[in-house]
């Protein structure tokens, strides 16, 4: 994880392997981001992520704008990244589905200049 990004987001895991309410197949969580910041190209083996937009503006793979109220799922493999607007935080409720295995396991970053869209 960049040092950079570490300080430009944080994490929630409410239900899950690692979470204070314990699930071994789904993980619940919320995420959130400071303005202007670039979650790098990555992929989840063996995951299915959706993600709810509860405040601000994002964009996945600069493909679209989604705003408050937006729904985005990624199939298992997808490579993705996330880019926030410039003048607020953005907050995101995320849900992974998968096997126990690949949601204990660790997140994958492509190399930069990968992305298959």
């Amino acid at each position: 994880m960049p040092k950079a990004l570490a300080r430009r987001y944080a994490y929630c895991e409410v239900l899950g392997p690692k979470g204070p309410v314990p699930a071994d197949d789904l993980i619940l969580g919320f995420v959130l981001f400071a303005p202007k910041t670039t979650y790098p190209q990555h992929s989840h083996k063996g995951i299915s992520e959706s993600y709810i937009s509860i405040a601000g503006s994002w964009s996945e793979n600069d493909a679209a704008v989604f705003a408050p109220g937006s729904l985005i799922l990624n199939d298992d493999g997808h490579e993705h990244r996330i880019t926030t607007g410039d003048r607020d935080p953005c907050l995101l409720a995320y849900a992974w589905t998968g096997a126990p295995e690949a949601l204990s396991g660790p997140m994958t970053f492509s190399r930069p200049g990968t992305l298959r869209r």
